[in-house]
């Protein structure tokens, strides 16, 4: 926003994202990859510290492998996957100005998942995803994990 009842606070900005999209499923092994890669620059005023970052990057793969498919009480073609998603965002890319050394503020996560689908539209995901995570410093990363239970249909 760089204007508020009439009032300009400040130039106006641009914000600028470029994003690669990617799914396939491997025929042969029913093998599901999904992906996406983005590159964003943002126009950040000079006079803003460093850890407002004008570059920033991340990506995602998702692979789900079914491993059992058949049918399963009322359901014809019920499935059970497992899965593996690896999750990467630096919010801040490239390097101090004052010390030419790397500027942090990043993650880094890995999360393995089993998936029942009764029907191609439902999915129940149970996941357990470990996380590491560095400040703007670089300091040793900090280190998280946590299980979440997923579900979502469509009608």
């Amino acid at each position: 926003k760089f204007e508020t009842d009439g009032v300009v606070l400040d130039e106006e900005r641009s914000m600028s994202a470029f994003a690669i999209d990617f799914n396939t499923t491997i025929s042969f092994t029913e093998t599901y990859i999904v992906g996406e890669m983005v590159f964003i620059n943002v126009d950040v005023p000079q006079t803003y510290t460093q850890q407002y970052g004008n570059k920033q990057k991340g990506y995602f793969v998702d692979v789900v492998q079914p491993i059992l498919k058949r049918k399963i009480l009322d359901w014809e073609k019920a499935t059970f996957n497992i899965a593996a998603r690896v999750d990467y965002i630096d919010w801040n890319v490239g390097t101090f100005t004052q010390t030419n050394s790397n500027i942090g503020d990043h993650l880094f996560a890995i999360t393995p998942a089993v998936s029942f689908r009764p029907t191609q539209q439902t999915v129940f995901r149970l996941n357990y995803r470990r996380q590491w995570q560095t400040d703007i410093l670089e300091n040793p990363a900090a280190q998280k994990a946590s299980w979440y239970f997923g579900f979502s249909t469509y009608f």
